[in-house]
């Protein structure tokens, strides 16, 4: 029955013909071309809008950085915060603690000042000072044949500024005498 199966056409493949591969390549280009020229149009919006976006989030900040530069303060509030987390994993902080005052025994003796600054970290500061330019003998006389001189050691100390409006911290290191040792003078042939 001719009338009851649906009508088959055999064909060859629509991409072996050559006028098809034309046609093919045309509707691909005219796609490519409405592709690209859709993502143009898409990026020209894009790149309009973030310049003005920008501009409208930029000139506000610029004017409240000027306006607080004319009257030469920074925005209320801007401070320093009261506390800063630092972990410099420091080794050694459960050393045991050395019995009596080694600064008065010591034949070699020294005195504490201590060096005071609110804008570092730590604040306070404690420095040797040798009580005696020569060092104590076994009766406790001071034997100017030897000579006290204080032992330095580097430390690292947070100091804080305002960079403008900002608050930042610096890393320094500082020589710090912590002790007084006595040694023999040096001598210096001439």
């Amino acid at each position: 029955m001719p009338g009851s199966q649906p009508d088959v056409q055999l064909r060859a493949p629509t991409c072996c013909t050559a006028q098809n591969i034309y046609l093919q390549q045309r509707h691909s280009h005219r796609g490519q071309r409405r592709t690209m020229d859709t993502t143009r149009a898409t990026m020209i919006q894009l790149t309009l809008l973030v310049l003005l976006l920008g501009d409208s989030l930029l000139i506000p900040i610029a004017a409240v950085d000027l306006h607080h530069l004319k009257k030469g303060g920074c925005p209320p509030g801007t401070k320093f915060p009261s506390s800063v987390k630092v972990n410099l994993n420091i080794n050694g902080q459960n050393a045991p603690a050395i019995s009596g005052d080694v600064r008065t025994r010591s034949i070699s003796p020294w005195e504490y000042s201590y060096d005071v600054n609110n804008n570092r970290f730590p604040s306070t500061i404690a420095e040797a000072k040798c009580l005696h330019t020569g060092c104590l003998d076994a009766e406790g006389k001071v034997d100017i044949n030897l000579n006290s001189v204080p032992i330095r050691q580097e430390i690292l100390v947070l100091h804080r500024e305002m960079k403008g409006c900002v608050p930042t911290f610096k890393l320094e290191k500082k020589m710090v005498a912590v002790g007084c040792t006595c040694v023999r003078p040096m001598v210096q042939e001439q």
